[in-house]
């Protein structure tokens, strides 16, 4: 992903809009990238931190930035616990499947 890219999901991965496949993808370019980085900080303060102002509550940047990449880290590792599952869960249905097919021609012999 190219830091353009990056920097145009930058505000979809604030609003948690981004398909599992870009949100990889923009994390990933973000860790390694200290332009980008610095890019999506200047954005959550500009989204969030103005906001936290307009409400008077306190804000400590570096904190929630960094928590709210672990929130999508983690909704991402779960994402993928699922799609493993799912293909863990179709092996075994076709398994199952042959296993009822393999059963019914012996039963017919």
């Amino acid at each position: 992903m190219t830091c353009k890219e990056a920097e145009k999901k930058i505000p979809q991965l604030l609003e948690d809009r981004l398909e599992p496949a870009e949100l990889e993808g923009v994390l990933k370019h973000i860790e390694r990238c200290p332009s980008c980085k610095e890019e999506l900080t200047i954005q959550f303060l500009v989204t969030t931190g103005m906001q936290r102002l307009e409400e008077g509550s306190t804000f400590h940047l570096g904190r929630e930035l960094s928590g709210l990449l672990q929130e999508r880290h983690g909704k991402l590792n779960r994402l993928k616990r699922l799609r493993i599952a799912a293909c863990s869960l179709e092996t075994v249905a076709i398994a199952v499947s042959a296993v009822t097919v393999i059963l019914a021609v012996l039963t017919l012999r």
